[in-house]
């Protein structure tokens, strides 16, 4: 009898997956990027500040690199468009109540029903 009963919550813990690991996973990816984007401007200031001594030299950069980078600009355009949309519609900016008139009626909530 007792078998019958711990048999499933065996199989019930094998079947379960983690509820936010995915989350974590999202978040640690954009930290990631984050810190390789502050890192980068970094070494650019840098670069900035001996460029006159190499300014006669050739630069080189490598298809790795460049592949890099346009991951990276992708990734912040992938970033850059939730945010104008946060700020489009943040309320703290908005100068009426015609805004939140019209969001009333998307929701489906109209006065006298």
């Amino acid at each position: 009898m007792t078998k019958k009963v711990v048999r499933p919550r065996i199989q019930d813990r094998e079947e379960r997956k983690p509820k936010y690991f995915h989350n974590l996973v999202k978040k640690v990816e954009q930290r990631k990027w984050e810190q390789e984007i502050v890192y980068e401007r970094k070494l650019v200031k840098e670069r900035s500040k001996e460029d006159h001594l190499y300014a006669d030299k050739d630069k080189f950069v490598t298809s790795a690199y460049k592949k890099k980078l346009a991951e990276q600009a992708k990734w912040m355009e992938g970033e850059r468009l939730p945010q104008l949309r946060e700020e489009k519609d943040d309320v703290t900016r908005k100068r009426d109540l015609s805004d939140f008139y019209l969001n009333l009626g998307k929701n489906g909530c109209i006065w006298g029903e």
